[in-house]
């Protein structure tokens, strides 16, 4: 997670938009969004990293009107800076800050759940069984970037169960701070596995209804990942 001063130049296996039946129909700026943000999350365009519109632009076939508005709702969300007379950049977060938020957002989630416990309709909670069925789908198949989207989809529908607006627009703009490092954390084995895990209890709790079991684990489940991250620190500095 060393940030580089460089340019960007694309990898050949720079990650392509998942949903690509939906492509066609997606406005430019919605595509630059899309893709743009993808490549942050995986980690291919890394934390302090310059945004060269030409570049992008190039890359996602596009005119650089909608990447430069891509940089501003990307910055909107967290995930770029946009510093005068520099240029958009990937948005770093030091460990320190990323610990207080993953706590800040660990009491929240736990928070959410003890209310979706009660407050989820049925349709919610089948909704979020199959999106844990397409995720499981995806880590037996090793894709983890579609892994990662059906794994935040699943904590999303269970913050929006809670039935709780202030608590909704809360966490979704926490949770865009950090989606990079999240991701970031199943690129070891282990870690992959426990996350798996997290979620069968996760959705075990969720459809039995029982709210303190729910709170339990969500409220562990995002700080047990910030040992993986110093690990992965370690590992980059080294």
């Amino acid at each position: 997670m060393t940030p580089s001063d460089s340019a960007f130049v694309f990898p050949d296996n720079a990650t392509e938009d998942v949903h690509t039946g939906r492509r066609s129909r997606l406005s430019a700026q919605q595509r630059a969004v899309q893709q743009i943000r993808d490549l942050i999350v995986s980690g291919e365009l890394a934390p302090g990293i310059r945004l060269q519109e030409q570049a992008l632009s190039d890359y996602l076939g596009l005119s650089r009107t909608p990447v430069r508005e891509a940089f501003r709702v990307l910055a909107a969300e967290g995930l770029v800076v946009i510093r005068t007379n520099r240029g958009a950049e990937v948005r770093r977060m030091e460990l320190a800050e990323l610990m207080d938020t993953f706590e800040v957002i660990a009491t929240l989630d736990g928070h959410a759940g003890l209310l979706a416990a009660t407050r989820a309709t049925e349709a919610d909670i089948a909704a979020i069984a199959e999106l844990h069925r397409q995720m499981i789908g995806c880590y037996q198949q090793g894709e983890r970037l579609n892994y990662f989207k059906c794994n935040q989809a699943i904590h999303q529908k269970i913050i929006e169960a809670s039935g709780n607006p202030v608590l909704v627009r809360q966490l979704e703009g926490l949770n865009a701070l950090v989606q990079p490092y999240r991701y970031n954390v199943n690129a070891l084995p282990e870690s992959w596995r426990r996350s798996v895990e997290d979620h069968e209890r996760i959705l075990d709790a969720l459809q039995r209804r029982d709210g303190p079991a729910l709170q339990a684990v969500l409220c562990r489940h995002l700080p047990d990942k910030f040992s993986v991250l110093k690990q992965l620190e370690a590992m980059a500095s080294s």
